[in-house]
């Protein structure tokens, strides 16, 4: 390797996405490195598949502009590489009355960004979803779907390949030398403009560029659990409770996936390693602090009432921690019907430093001769495509 016209560092979906717009728009040498050996290693290949529709963002967030048009172009590149998907649409249940104030902002919010959603009563939910737990109200999403992630992405970088796009896998970026040289582990990379699509380790390569320096990437492990196949609870598509809306985790869900498996989750579990996976592995002495100091100090400040979260996902380490947040959403669930999940994922959560708050949008910044992706969580695989051509735009010429 000796170098590129653009060097993308992260081939999760927003790095493979951003390297096939930078090569259809202007024609030159895209170069794509990542320390694993096949795309999506990461976040992009361990999340639940879900193709949000966008009623949880506020009008005007980049979320909110980018989710309903990625959900449609998704849903037609699934349907023209004919890659199954589940199009059975989301129910969002208000499980008591203190819900009810957020899911009418739901409502509001899915109607300002155009967003196919209406209400339901305890008769129209059990049409939709027979085993959804009875409520008083309820929303229903008509354009949730849920894909295969990994399908998505080996198709993404079949065509990332046959457009010019070039991947060097088992590539580990390690820093950034002098002249616009990248260093790696397969030795040094040229290039012209460097586009930071790391994910978890984001925020590192932005700061050995100068850029974003207070902020940090806080890993949460979102862990899964699968309904038993002779469960009597039956899912078409997405089982939702009201979240939160003061924190950016949406709780403990039922996922029908296209091979008509049923996963069940996530949890988001704070962690003392960006890719602790299992157990220790993964953890890491400088991760562990930097964890432990902005937990102390979101649970002192209470932003976005951190406590509570806090709580509610300690609660959840135990399966049957779990079990009591998910049977809360349908009838008919034992203990016994979670039995172990698809493999956990780890959100790349970005913290503001100075603040102690939680980042809940998407977040691109410059920097000498480079372009950062610090915060492309969840929606993230659903605005792919839209979000790409957001960081391409946002490139400054000659920076």
């Amino acid at each position: 390797m000796h170098g590129a016209d653009f060097l993308v560092v992260g081939a999760g979906i927003i790095g493979v996405s951003v390297a096939l717009e930078l090569r259809r728009r202007h024609g030159v040498k895209v170069l794509v490195i990542d320390k694993e050996w096949h795309a999506g290693e990461h976040a992009s290949g361990r999340n639940s598949g879900v193709l949000h529709a966008g009623v949880y963002y506020k009008a005007g967030s980049l979320k909110a502009r980018f989710c309903v048009e990625g959900n449609r172009r998704l849903r037609t590149y699934c349907e023209s590489k004919k890659i199954p998907i589940n199009a059975a649409g989301k129910v969002i249940i208000a499980q008591g009355e203190k819900d009810v104030p957020s899911l009418e902002e739901l409502h509001l919010r899915g109607t300002a960004n155009g967003v196919r959603v209406g209400w339901l009563n305890e008769t129209n939910l059990r049409e939709v979803e027979p085993c959804a737990l009875g409520a008083r109200k309820a929303l229903y999403v008509q354009d949730t779907a849920v894909v295969d992630p990994l399908i998505v992405m080996e198709a993404l970088v079949c065509d990332a390949v046959k457009e010019g796009v070039e991947f060097a896998f088992g590539c580990q970026w390690l820093g950034v030398g002098p002249d616009r040289e990248a260093r790696t582990t397969r030795g040094p990379v040229r290039f012209a403009h460097l586009v930071n699509c790391a994910g978890l380790h984001a925020d590192r390569v932005a700061h050995a560029f100068g850029v974003g320096t207070q902020y940090k990437v806080l890993p949460f492990r979102g862990g899964y659990y699968q309904l038993r196949p002779s469960s009597s609870v039956r899912v078409r598509g997405n089982i939702y409770p009201v979240p939160d809306l003061r924190n950016p985790f949406l709780g403990v869900h039922f996922t029908r996936q296209p091979d008509g498996k049923v996963t069940v989750g996530p949890n988001a579990l704070p962690l003392a390693g960006r890719e602790q996976y299992v157990g220790l592995k993964g953890a890491t002495l400088a991760d562990a602090s930097t964890m432990v100091w902005y937990l102390a100090r979101l649970s002192v400040a209470n932003a976005d009432h951190f406590r509570s979260l806090a709580w509610r996902e300690m609660m959840k380490i135990l399966r049957r921690g779990f079990y009591w947040e998910a049977a809360r959403l349908v009838t008919g669930l034992k203990l016994t019907d979670l039995i172990p999940g698809k493999k956990p994922g780890i959100r790349a959560q970005l913290v503001n430093t100075l603040t102690g708050e939680l980042v809940q949008d998407f977040l691109v910044e410059s920097g000498p001769h480079s372009t950062h992706v610090l915060n492309a969580v969840s929606p993230g695989f659903t605005c792919a495509l839209p979000f790409a051509e957001h960081v391409v735009n946002s490139m400054k010429p000659g920076a």
